[in-house]
């Protein structure tokens, strides 16, 4: 459709061919769709900058000396996602995070895929005395899998998560494959320098929550911009600062998304008609939503709201998710893919009055410019 951007899952200069070659880079072998993207040198830093799209990064106009590129993001484009294909080297269609919230026939429920809790549940990780993140959904974490020693440094507030925990440590090799928390993002560059110092570590991995977190809360397109592009360029001045330091480390700078500022929000629970022909309430993400259904509702979602809608035979000829193992496609995906056409409209199921999804006003998971296109850096 015209104005959308598909992701690309046949050539290297996406997140997924990034993903591909970090396993290739750290000696773990898997069957991807491309050629692994290459890096130089024997020892990488990858620092991700949660929702730094392209069109934002442009407009911080800073002076880096390396390589810059723009690349794709994969399908949805969003942080469970992408952060699931980085660290397995799978496609969304292999790994079966398709979404914020996602049905899980083993857990028999809708979950939130980065609290792994049911959705509606206050108690992060509630799930994980049924079973480990990584029996819930089919992922394989190459760090798993790695000769390597790697420490991924991320904020404190998810350092003991069942997700965190699933993609960046290793219970059983606990001197080869660690994990540091940090404050802030002084806290975080500290931690990410003793790291290099200390000379011990083949790979560094360093996660920053924001610009995203900042434009969840306030958009990046409106009086607010200029704020959330000074903090973004303080912490990226001093990522650099680090990178032309430390030469002996090759740098990896990358995004998992970009963000559209919301204007229009549509609640499904209003839709009455619509949720009786549903067999779950809709789930996935704020501008990509799964339903499942034995009802044809294709034509009434197009004609009602403004949506892409998709069956998924259409998803698997549009690659959308990249390879589609047969067990994502009988237990995570929806019968129905709806997927927003516009810049500027968010759609949510609610399951309390004041959800907080309801005040976020910038969003992703769509197949928007703004969504899809990405930096990457290499120093």
């Amino acid at each position: 459709m015209e104005g959308l951007v598909y992701p690309d899952y046949e050539t290297n200069k996406t997140i997924y061919g990034l993903a591909c070659g970090l396993a290739k880079f750290f000696n773990v072998k898997r069957s991807c769709l491309v050629n692994p993207m290459e890096f130089q040198g024997n020892k990488l830093v990858f620092i991700f900058l949660d929702g730094l799209g392209w069109d934002l990064f442009k407009k911080i106009n800073i002076e880096i000396n390396g390589e810059v590129e723009q690349i794709k993001t994969i399908f949805p484009s969003t942080t469970s996602s992408v952060t699931s294909t980085i660290f397995t080297a799978q496609s969304p269609g292999e790994h079966g995070i398709l979404g914020y919230t996602m049905f899980n026939k083993k857990l028999g429920g809708i979950i939130n895929t980065l609290r792994y809790n049911y959705v509606g549940e206050s108690i992060s990780d509630s799930l994980k005395q049924y079973m480990p993140y990584n029996q819930a959904f089919p992922v394989r974490p190459w760090l798993y899998e790695t000769d390597k020693k790697i420490l991924s440094i991320v904020h404190n507030s998810i350092s003991n998560t069942e997700f965190t925990n699933t993609f960046h440590k290793d219970l059983k090799r606990p001197d080869l494959i660690s994990l540091n928390g940090y404050h802030n993002s002084t806290d975080m560059i500290i931690n990410l320098v003793k790291a290099l110092n200390s000379y011990q570590y083949d790979g560094i991995f360093v996660y920053y929550d924001s610009p995203d977190h900042l434009g969840h809360s306030y958009g990046y397109n409106n009086e607010y911009q200029e704020f959330i592009i000074y903090d973004t360029k303080y912490v990226l001045e001093n990522i650099l600062k680090v990178a032309y330091k430390f030469k002996n480390y090759t740098f990896i700078i990358f995004a998992d998304h970009g963000q559209i500022t919301v204007k229009k929000t549509i609640v499904w629970n209003q839709d009455k008609e619509l949720i009786d022909m549903l067999e779950i309430p809709p789930y996935g993400d704020s501008r990509a939503i799964w339903f499942k259904t034995r009802n044809n509702i294709k034509n009434y979602l197009e004609e009602k709201y403004n949506l892409m809608v998709l069956d998924k035979n259409e998803i698997i000829d549009k690659k959308l998710l990249g390879k589609v193992d047969e067990y994502v496609l009988n237990n995570n995906m929806g019968d129905y893919l709806g997927i927003a056409k516009d810049n500027e409209t968010k759609y949510l199921y609610t399951y309390r009055e004041n959800d907080p999804g309801l005040n976020l006003r910038g969003n992703h998971s769509g197949l928007t410019y703004e969504e899809i296109y990405v930096p990457l850096i290499k120093i």
